[in-house]
């Protein structure tokens, strides 16, 4: 038994291994760069105490309370641990999500085998598991780590819980835990406590625990098993006792929400406006039942973000079709508790395990989201392989013979495994960069305007004017689609309106740009007539138009809302020196930006680049030059960076280094006029 268990963890991490081997080849996208490459938190010099302290979010407003609900700090440890041993670049951070996707795996097949106490149903369920392309989302996407540490750890916490039981997984309810197994018990709850600090959806493992402890009763773990007794005083005894068995697990639970209180100020912030009614809330949950069940089932047409229009109204196609959905279900499972209590257990997990996406208001950008079904297929592949089973079983015996069956089980094994790692190897790619990604969501999602969004800031900021005409309309687009929302996206329209304005910027048609910002003031006048954001985005505008007193005075007030803004600190440090003169508090403002933009990048580059000037003023060279080099070293391609090194390095009498930078702009922009004035200079010298 020992060497088929070996065989078959093996075959499993082989599939795990070879249908995401194609992701380690991605690179940060989406939310990785700002909570993973930007985040200070996540430099060995950083206090680990900030981890535990905040939200995933929490660097960007120490200074203000919790803005999300994402406490999620071995998200983070893990990011950190990653980064001091290897660097925080994709491929290691990949490799992590590919270490706990198999440990994921690894766990779901305990599971299944506690529960099944049959290797080759465990096996089928932990390979569909594996290789279910519904995953690729979570897998492939760095800054979903949290759902496959969560799992694995709320998986792990349920198969201590089972190995507590009594002999042959007999769970009768009244059964006490045995004295010398309390080690099993201890570690069960600090493995639950580990998954609520890897995302807060773990939280209805205690839910879990007794529904287990309620639906398993003895002999009734195989498929089909006798009947359960029916009297409605052994029902009741059944729930209480079922109930007491997850005490401990709500007394975990109940601590870890007291820290979350005190952490986010909140145990659940609204993220979005919908506008909705209660029983408006309600329809939305069974239709979004029935839409993460056929996504189970049906893992097509897989998107990073799926448009979601709220039900309004109970004569909804949707909502007829959810509630339909939610009431067969609900009378398939009350007749599984009687004949098939472990597919019934199979199918209220996935129902359990669903409930904390099912309140909308609390979720992100996204509300129907793929990644969210990491854990619910737990449930869904332990019963599509008890279904499989079971119609297996109920061949006629005379066309189908017992030599057969076995033969037969395996190739529709295979069949389907196979289908699904096809999928997922080719799903991979998707998420390369952020371009690859959001034009790829755009052709499923053209209606969604934070992909328009998206697609418009991966390539505004390219000098072609094709890419820069193809954002601009990206722009507009977005800006329609979310003023036609209802209610009015107000979250993707100030962005669009944000991005619109800064390439109009970029072009340096300044009036137009500060027309747009208007617009944008317009919107959040009501809520927020000083946003920091904007005063930020509206005072460096002014300041490029030269319109600097302006631009001081929004730039000041942003500072004060929101000190660590790097923009900001950025704007103030070119106002000091390039207006005002003050090159030491511009000095002080640019390395303080650099000191928060950790990330090496474009951003980063114009920091050196502006700082590396200012001590150029100050006449401090060998300063200038180091950072100008950081500057050419992040953009190589940049003839400004180029021109200006040279300039500092001619200051230190290094003429031949400043030649041969002169040269590099001069590839690189052949009709710069910086560059040739330099050149001159070099050539009179």
């Amino acid at each position: 038994m020992w060497m088929r268990i070996a065989l078959a963890v093996a075959a499993l991490s082989a599939l795990v291994l070879i249908a995401y081997s194609s992701s380690l080849n991605n690179g940060f996208v989406w939310d990785d760069n700002q909570q993973i490459v930007m985040n200070p938190d996540l430099r060995p010099d950083a206090p680990w105490s900030h981890l535990f302290s905040a939200d995933v979010w929490g660097y960007k407003h120490r200074d203000q309370p919790g803005h999300t609900n994402y406490y999620r700090p071995l998200q983070m440890v893990s990011y950190r641990l990653t980064g001091d041993w290897f660097g925080l670049q994709p491929q290691s951070l990949h490799i992590l999500s590919l270490v706990f996707a198999l440990a994921a795996v690894l766990a779901a097949f305990t599971v299944y085998l506690k529960l099944t106490r049959s290797l080759a149903l465990a096996f089928s369920a932990a390979a569909l598991f594996a290789v279910h392309p519904v995953h690729s989302e979570a897998v492939d996407w760095i800054s979903a780590l949290p759902e496959l540490g969560c799992a694995t750890f709320v998986l792990v916490s349920l198969a201590l819980f089972l190995c507590v039981r009594v002999p042959n997984l007999d769970l009768t309810p009244t059964q006490r835990f045995l004295p010398r197994r309390w080690a099993f018990v201890v570690l069960s709850l600090l493995a639950f406590a580990a998954a609520l600090l890897w995302k807060e959806t773990a939280m209805v493992l205690p839910i879990i625990i007794a529904a287990s402890a309620f639906c398993l009763e003895p002999g009734s773990l195989e498929l089909g098993g006798p009947e359960s007794n029916n009297d409605a005083g052994n029902f009741r005894q059944r729930i209480l006792s079922s109930l007491k068995l997850s005490v401990p697990f709500w007394c975990v639970l109940a601590v870890y929400l007291v820290l979350r209180f005190r952490v986010l100020g909140s145990l659940a912030m609204r993220q979005r406006i919908w506008g909705l009614t209660n029983f408006q809330v309600i329809l939305n949950a069974f239709h979004l039942f029935a839409l993460y069940w056929w996504k189970l089932i049906a893992p097509l047409h897989l998107n990073a973000y799926h448009v979601f229009s709220p039900v309004r109204s109970i004569t909804d196609p949707r909502a007829i079709v959810g509630i339909l959905f939610v009431a067969i279900a609900s009378v398939a499972v009350s007749y599984g508790l009687r004949r098939a209590s472990l597919a019934a257990f199979a199918a209220l997990w996935v129902f359990i395990t669903l409930l904390p996406v099912m309140n909308i208001y609390a979720l992100g950008r996204n509300v129907f989201a793929e990644r969210y079904l990491y854990l619910p297929s737990v449930g869904f592949c332990l019963l599509a392989a008890l279904i499989a089973a079971s119609a297996v079983t109920r061949l006629p015996q005379r066309s189908f013979p017992e030599k057969l069956r076995i033969p037969l089980s395996a190739l529709l094994l295979v069949a389907v495994v196979g289908w699904f790692s096809t999928a997922t190897f080719a799903r991979n790619p998707d998420w390369r960069d952020d371009a690859t990604l959001f034009r790829k969501t755009l052709s499923v999602s053209p209606d969604a305007p934070f992909v328009h969004f998206m697609v418009a800031a991966t390539g505004g900021d390219s000098a072609s004017p094709t890419e820069s005409q193809s954002a601009e309309t990206q722009y507009l687009q977005a800006i329609t689609l979310a003023r036609n929302e209802n209610p009015p996206d107000s979250l993707d329209l100030s962005r669009s309106l944000q991005g619109l304005a800064s390439l109009y910027s970029d072009r340096g048609d300044y009036a137009r740009a500060l027309q747009v910002l208007r617009q944008w003031r317009d919107i959040i006048s009501k809520d927020a007539p000083n946003d920091s954001e904007l005063d930020a985005e509206e005072g460096l505008i002014l300041l490029k138009s030269g319109r600097w007193q302006e631009a001081q005075l929004l730039l000041t007030r942003a500072f004060a809302a929101h000190p660590q803004d790097e923009n900001v600190l950025n704007a103030l440090g070119l106002l000091a020196w390039q207006h005002q003169r003050n090159l030491e508090e511009a000095q002080a403002y640019l390395a303080r930006a650099l000191a928060i933009h950790t990330a090496k990048d474009d951003f980063q580059a114009s920091l050196h680049n502006n700082l590396g000037g200012v001590y150029g003023d100050l006449q401090q060279f060998p300063s200038a030059v180091a950072q100008f080099e950081a500057a050419v070293a992040i953009s190589p391609g940049d003839a400004e960076y180029h021109t200006n090194l040279a300039t500092a390095l001619a200051e230190m009498n290094r003429y031949d280094e400043a030649a041969a930078e002169i040269n590099i702009a001069l590839r690189i922009s052949p009709n710069y006029p910086p560059a040739r004035a330099v050149l001159q200079q070099l050539q009179h010298r």
